[in-house]
């Protein structure tokens, strides 16, 4: 039988420091039989994602360089790749944006951001 999550088998590239992903953000996402890779810092996902490794999409931490994130920006928008800015629930932010948490409402947001019927939202 066919899995109906929108996740399913697809692999997610997290882009930030060790504490970014949390158990329970990890948790909620193989729950819904997503395929993680990482988190991992900046300067591996860069050279990770220039010897052509792909993914299906990326997670990528907001208070990464500003360099890194337009790099990536462009790398990745280039190629079609879905990905989106979040946060961590640890952080204080304006409200707004993604968080990256076991929340059911952030983790249905972040998959419709990715994955969703418009083809042309990319962050």
């Amino acid at each position: 039988m066919k899995s109906l999550s929108p996740l399913a088998g697809k692999t997610i590239l997290i882009i930030g420091g060790a504490g970014f992903l949390s158990k329970d953000a990890r948790a909620a996402f193989v729950a819904r039989q997503a395929l993680l890779a990482g988190p991992i810092v900046v300067s591996c996902a860069m050279e990770c994602l220039s010897k052509g490794l792909m993914f299906d999409a990326v997670i990528i931490d907001v208070t990464i360089s500003d360099e890194a994130m337009l790099w990536m920006n462009d790398w990745l928008e280039t190629r079609r790749i879905p990905f989106i800015f979040a946060h961590d629930e640890r952080h204080e932010t304006r409200p707004g944006g993604f968080v990256l948490s076991g929340r059911p409402s952030d983790i249905e947001a972040m998959i419709a951001a990715l994955f969703g019927r418009d083809p042309s939202y990319y962050h």
